[in-house]
């Protein structure tokens, strides 16, 4: 009976000592916390799923009337230009309609003296101290809101005839003392007599009433960047849209010396963005060609970029079939990416996520079933000590067997694509951390 028992102790040590010489090389660093040998012994255990997995462009973002926080109304607008290392060059570019402070009228004779647009900083992604060159223009074509809301959008404007333009380097951080209180330093772009002659002398002074009159008469103006040409430099900006963020402009009279009237970038006004990465001309071969097509650069590298840049595209070609073969019941199933890339200027985003593919290949709008219990729960963050991205799909992958998912795959995403992070993760075949996933099962 002892011999019995000091066989099965000896029989489950070398058990555990075998899973851990066949696992150690895979799950280290990134998933040895993902087995308990103990547990191993009542279930089944894979890291061997097949994963298709590379990059390919990502849909164009709806950029109408942007906000970082709906219930207290942060707008925002974003212009720049970065040349990323790896992804390449980038720029944002802003349209809005200008409103009216109030109802007005500049009087007899006015005279242009001087103006400035002010657009409080929020924040900045990239190399902020490299030189920014920002030019303002009116546009000449009225914004439709219907056609102009996505990041692909555009709309012509005077480009003989530029309103502003500012060369700088931006400040988001700093801060200034005004209105009685330490304000976020604000971006002032002198504007020129080009925007005074425009708005002073309508044909029809009804246009000066009210918003609706103005609009179609001025149709509004647009910030645009200078391309940023240099590799690791430049930067993208974002601006709140708020009572702050206006052009003032300053002018006289024969009747009076010192007058002065606002416009509003207001947020109740129709403005867009439009994201141009010059597709992505300038990227590293491996990305560039991955756009191309030669999808088995995937392997190595994988990447992903905010502003409706890039995502990535995985698939489980293999996992129906091995799923109905076994029988299982998934108890708990992780997907474990490794990071790649760590840049001081080009920061990593915090959190990714995943979403199902449409069934026209897009990238659908709607959670995965585990993202909608808890985020503890689904993951998706970055971990900095494992240098490792995680999510917890085991609902998803369970769902995928039982066939109530199309089988089409998912999309791998920054969740708030309408900002500059971006992203190298490592491949399914990295011989640093390949891209995996880690299942859990019981046998039916």
């Amino acid at each position: 009976m002892k011999r019995l028992v000091f066989l099965r102790q000896l029989s489950l040590f070398a058990l555990i000592s075998l899973l851990f010489a066949s696992c150690t090389k895979e799950l280290t660093p990134i998933g040895l916390d993902l087995l308990d040998p103990l547990d191993l012994l009542h279930m089944g255990y894979t890291d061997t799923i097949q994963i298709n997995a590379y990059t390919i462009p990502d849909d164009s973002v709806y950029t109408h009337n942007l906000s970082v926080d709906d219930a207290n109304a942060i707008y925002y607008g974003q212009v720049g230009s970065f040349y990323d290392p790896i992804f390449g060059r980038t720029t944002a570019n802003f349209y809005s309609q200008l409103y009216l402070s109030t109802s007005t009228r500049f009087g007899s004779y006015p005279v242009f003296d001087s103006a400035f647009l002010y657009l409080p900083y929020l924040s900045a992604y990239g190399d902020t101290l490299t030189n920014m060159t920002l030019r303002v223009y009116s546009l000449t074509d009225s914004i439709v809101d219907s056609i102009h809301c996505w990041s692909n959008s555009t709309i012509n404007y005077d480009q003989a005839h530029p309103i502003g333009e500012l060369t700088f380097q931006p400040r988001p951080n700093d801060s200034a003392y005004y209105n009685g209180s330490k304000q976020p330093m604000m971006l002032r772009i002198p504007i020129n007599s080009n925007f005074g002659n425009a708005v002073m002398f309508p044909q029809d002074t009804s246009s000066l009433n009210n918003n609706t009159n103005f609009v179609r008469f001025y149709k509004g103006l647009c910030i645009i960047a200078e391309p940023e040409n240099t590799p690791g430099k430049g930067s993208i900006i974002m601006f709140r849209i708020s009572d702050a963020s206006k052009l003032s402009m300053y002018y006289h009279t024969a009747a009076l010396d010192t007058l002065s009237y606002d416009f509003l970038l207001s947020s109740s006004a129709s403005k867009f963005q439009n994201y141009n990465h010059y597709g992505y001309s300038q990227a590293i071969p491996a990305l560039r060609n991955q756009l191309a097509g030669d999808t088995t650069l995937g392997k190595q590298f994988l990447f992903v970029q905010g502003l409706a840049g890039v995502k990535i595209k995985l698939q489980f070609p293999n996992l129906a079939k091995w799923g109905e073969k076994n029988g299982v019941v998934i108890n708990d199933a992780q997907l474990i990416l490794g990071n790649s890339s760590v840049s001081k200027d080009f920061v990593n985003p915090g959190n990714i996520t995943l979403r199902e593919i449409g069934e026209a290949g897009t990238t659908s709008p709607n959670k995965i079933i585990d993202e909608s219990t808890r985020a503890d729960y689904y993951s998706g963050y970055y971990y900095p000590a494992g240098n490792t991205y995680r999510f917890r799909i085991t609902r998803y992958i369970q769902q995928y067997l039982l066939g109530k998912t199309n089988q089409k795959g998912l999309h791998l995403i920054i969740p708030h694509s309408y900002m500059g992070n971006r992203l190298v993760l490592n491949g399914t075949s990295s011989p640093i951390s390949d891209l995996k996933l880690y299942l859990r099962y019981t046998v039916k």
